[in-house]
């Protein structure tokens, strides 16, 4: 997010695997999206199909994508965020830090809420068909008037989140300061420990608030992976382990979970009901739900240490082209909503199979919300200095 994963600069050169990480990660948040429209699960502005429409194939196909990805991609962009966080707030202070985050963070959660996301509503989704009733103004001051907004966040969810976990973390450390001492690197079984206690947080909070509810668009079933990888960020940036990490340690828990996670997942799947439409998995009191919750924190943690030391060996590179991507990231997230509805509502016409519309529109939005940001951040200075 914005100056939270700056470009790699001459201080920084041998991180800039994670910002090819975190561009990788926007890039499936585009992806994910997609699915979405033409799966039908999960929840987005725009939704071609009915789940209960698609044949066994492409179910698997959506389903395995969308759950696995689910389980870390966010995850990780908040570990990567904290990382980034702890570093600043100790070169900054705490109050400096907050005026930052105030800056980089409320801006453009501010301009979604209350430019984006209008003018999805109102000219390209049509929310309750407010187009033959009401002009943009008069929809607009419903808007405002019911409060609405207050949920407008649309995929800035993340941002909203990363403030609202931000301030709290300023406040502590500008109570109590964190130690300059360089920390060792979390030994497996503190990973394990992390993943047990993740577990059981979202197995309680899915008691409450199952997989498919939100407050406010913030889906809280979800939160215990992100508040711990969230942690785990602030720990490794402060104790400056992250560029100790082993590599080979990251590479056997990646290999692990693609391993393990996949084939249970079919278990969960299966073994759960969900071949029979039954998703208990989702929340409550039973076996299912229990057992889910375990494995998406397992996915998380460790898919999430996997891939920091997978990119770090494979793709610490710098050039052109990972610089333009880096650069654009944060305007790929806020921009590709319009642009992807937009996208997916011209080509309604055409009638293909739901997972080759996908595999084609995922990529083609990337690009073009990647041409979009490029021209705003070159033509409009004033959205440059919020997006750099």
């Amino acid at each position: 997010m914005p100056n939270t994963l700056p470009v790699a600069d001459t201080a920084t050169k041998r991180l800039g695997y994670l910002d090819n990480l975190r561009s990788f990660v926007i890039f499936l948040v585009v992806i994910t999206h997609t699915v979405v429209t033409y799966s039908g699960f999960g929840g987005w502005y725009y939704k071609e199909v009915n789940s209960a429409s698609l044949n066994v194939v492409s179910r698997i196909v959506f389903g395995l994508y969308g759950s696995f990805t689910q389980a870390w991609f966010m995850g990780a962009l908040f570990f990567l965020a904290a990382f980034f966080a702890a570093r600043s707030l100790a070169k900054r202070g705490p109050a400096a830090f907050v005026r930052e985050r105030l800056f980089r963070l409320g801006v453009p959660l501010l301009i979604y809420i209350f430019v984006i996301e209008p003018f999805i509503g109102y000219f390209l989704v049509n929310y309750g068909n407010a187009r033959e009733r009401l002009t943009f103004v008069q929809a607009y001051l419903w808007y405002l008037a019911s409060f609405s907004w207050v949920g407008g966040t649309g995929p800035l969810w993340f941002v909203e989140a990363l403030l609202l976990f931000s301030l709290p973390y300023a406040a502590w450390r500008a109570i109590r300061p964190a130690s300059k001492a360089v920390g060792t690197v979390p030994s497996a079984m503190t990973v394990v420990l992390t993943i047990v206690a993740t577990g059981l947080a979202a197995f309680s909070i899915r008691l409450f608030q199952p997989i498919g509810t939100s407050v406010a668009n913030l889906q809280l079933c979800y939160f215990a992976s992100y508040v711990s990888l969230f942690l785990l960020g602030i720990h490794a940036g402060e104790k400056r382990w992250l560029e100790s990490f082993p590599e080979r340690r990251g590479i056997t828990w990646f290999t692990i979970v693609l391993a393990v996670g996949v084939p249970v997942w079919f278990v969960i799947m299966v073994g759960g009901g969900a071949t029979r439409g039954v998703y208990l998995f989702n929340g409550g009191l039973n076996w299912q739900s229990f057992v889910y919750a375990f494995w998406e924190s397992f996915v998380a943690i460790g898919f999430s240490l996997g891939l920091i030391a997978f990119f770090r060996k494979y793709l610490n590179v710098e050039n052109g082209f990972t610089k333009l991507l880096a650069s654009n990231s944060f305007g790929i997230y806020m921009f590709h909503a319009p642009v992807l509805i937009t996208i997916s509502l011209l080509l309604i016409p055409w009638h293909g199979v739901p997972l080759l519309k996908a595999a084609l529109v995922a990529p083609f939005a990337f690009a073009a919300t990647l041409a979009l940001s490029f021209l705003i951040l070159r033509r409009i200075p004033g959205l440059r200095a919020v997006l750099k």
